[in-house]
């Protein structure tokens, strides 16, 4: 198919209208002889810059499509969205509240313990030999969307009545053809010799192909990731068991401070703009066939990072030293799973 301007109607697509909240396109008009008011369904905030430039895009760029070779189909269009620069997206931090010190100290206590030890309670076994630390880890929490517009050439068949014997669509006649129906119930060599034999028995449709309509099609795909700050992904039970507790916003390191306890912060390995390359390559699924993008929507609608406390306890049973770590979550010794993330 040719590039001319001929190949689409003035009227294939006229305005967008309407964007819901979050930046997704709420309903498009197809055809400008909709008596409808255009206006009446707008919301505060619908004239943003980016659906004006969409609008403009549009209008100017339908007139100009033209077939796309194989080897030149790529992601191109207009870029909407806050998903393409990690510096237009807005990181929120939190920390999970850790147990208090004193019962996490009790807890690696008992856990050292045989249960003979436990029965005769001989609490100076152990004894602890430094200061608790607090060992803030950081995971990652990303979710967002992918929305992409773009044309596509379409075929239809369209069904007549028997008594059509002619069809003229758009200025254009259409030729007719027949479509044999067999029976599932009896075998085609012999439906084929019964409907020579007698014509009463033919059960054909009639019908015509329109192979020139353009559509206009969406892809949409949505998605989440979670992974430590070292970059390994986190099950739905790995995220229930380190955040589940209570989460404060923090906006200062000091925030991060914990009585009775040294305070230590690990920093993501992971870096921001990796993060959001990685959440890229899982949500953008792009259209396989098309004639042009129009469109090309990457919105994050929430990036977490997640600060989990991890409680060392150093103790010391005659000459030997160990630390015990507990789960400052959940408050149970932490499991060698979830000390792998952050290794």
């Amino acid at each position: 198919m040719s590039g001319s301007s001929d190949d689409i109607p003035e009227d294939f697509i006229t305005r967008l209208k309407g964007w819901d909240d979050d930046g997704r396109v709420r309903s498009m008009r197809v055809s400008a002889s909709d008596d409808s008011d255009p206006l009446k369904d707008r919301r505060p905030g619908d004239e943003d810059p980016a659906r004006v430039a969409l609008e403009e895009y549009l209008a100017s760029r339908l007139q100009q499509i033209g077939e796309v070779p194989n080897e030149l189909k790529e992601v191109k269009g207009l870029k909407i969205g806050n998903g393409w620069d990690a510096n237009h997206v807005i990181e929120q931090i939190s920390k999970i509240e850790p147990i208090p010190i004193k019962r996490a100290m009790e807890i690696a206590v008992s856990a050292n313990r045989t249960f003979i030890e436990r029965l005769r309670r001989h609490r100076k076994d152990f004894e602890l030999v430094g200061t608790p630390v607090v060992e803030f880890v950081p995971i990652w929490k990303v979710k967002g969307f992918h929305e992409c517009y773009y044309i596509r050439n379409g075929s239809y068949k369209v069904n007549v009545k028997n008594d059509v014997v002619a069809v003229e669509v758009e200025g254009r006649s259409r030729d007719l053809m027949l479509e044999r129906r067999h029976s599932r119930l009896i075998p085609a060599a012999i439906m084929d010799r019964l409907l020579r034999l007698s014509s009463f028995l033919s059960s054909d449709s009639k019908y015509f192909v329109v192979t020139d309509a353009l559509e206009l099609a969406v892809k949409e795909s949505e998605s989440e990731l979670v992974v430590s700050g070292a970059g390994r992904p986190l099950t739905t039970d790995d995220e229930a068991e380190l955040t589940y507790w209570k989460s404060k916003r923090i906006f200062d390191e000091a925030d991060l401070n914990v009585r009775g306890a040294k305070t230590q912060i690990r920093e993501p390995a992971l870096s921001k703009e990796a993060l959001l390359e990685q959440f890229r390559e899982r949500v953008i699924r792009m259209p396989e066939n098309f004639k042009e993008i129009l469109s090309n929507r990457l919105q994050i609608t929430e990036l977490r990072r997640i600060y989990v406390p991890l409680i060392r306890v150093p103790l010391q049973k005659g000459p030997v030293p160990r630390e015990v770590v507990i789960n400052g979550t959940t408050g149970e010794l932490a499991q060698p799973n979830i000390l792998a993330l952050f290794e």
